[in-house]
Order: structure tokens, then sequence, then C-alpha cells
């Protein structure tokens, strides 16, 4: 079973392998808004641009948290459906 320290350095690596190939690749985790959602570690991500400096048109649209599953450490992004759930309840 991975603790919080584990699933936030899992996302970020998922996270760093992924984007490698995307147009900007210079994004990360967003800890505070990270939670946790039946057995899944859900991490929030956006552009360091928009984090760190407040540039909006450096906000990523359309991303998809990245789910950690506590029990085996594999990760996946979460799914629209998911989003909208998370949304609703105000986590995302």
């Amino acid at each position: 079973m991975l603790n919080i320290e584990e699933a936030l350095a899992a996302a970020s690596d998922y996270l760093t392998k992924d984007s490698q190939s995307w147009d900007s690749a210079d994004v990360r985790i967003i800890p505070e808004a990270c939670f946790v959602e039946q057995g899944r570690f859900i991490a929030p991500y956006d552009h360091a641009d928009y984090l760190d400096r407040g540039k909006d048109d450096m906000r990523l649209a359309g991303n998809l948290p990245i789910a950690v599953d506590l029990s085996t450490g594999a990760c996946s992004f979460i799914t629209w459906d998911e989003v909208d759930d998370f949304a609703e309840r105000n986590l995302l």
C-alpha cells in the first residue's frame, strides 16, 4: 500500500514521462489540490508558467488528472465521467 508521498512521487513520474511528447512538458502536479477517492490518489496538474507566474494563457484546458492506485501503484489518467463527478462534488 502506497502512502501519500509515494503516490505523489508516482504521479509526478508518470506525468514527467507522459508529458515528454507534449508541445510543452513544463507541467507539474498541484499537491494542494490532490485527494484520495476510493483507494486512488487523484493528482491534478497544470503548466508551471500558470502555477508559478500566474500566466493565464499558459493554463491547461482539458487536462485529465492522474489517478494512482494506492494498492498497486498503477497510474492512469481519470476519465471525463470522473472529472464530471469530481467537479459536481467540488473536488476538482
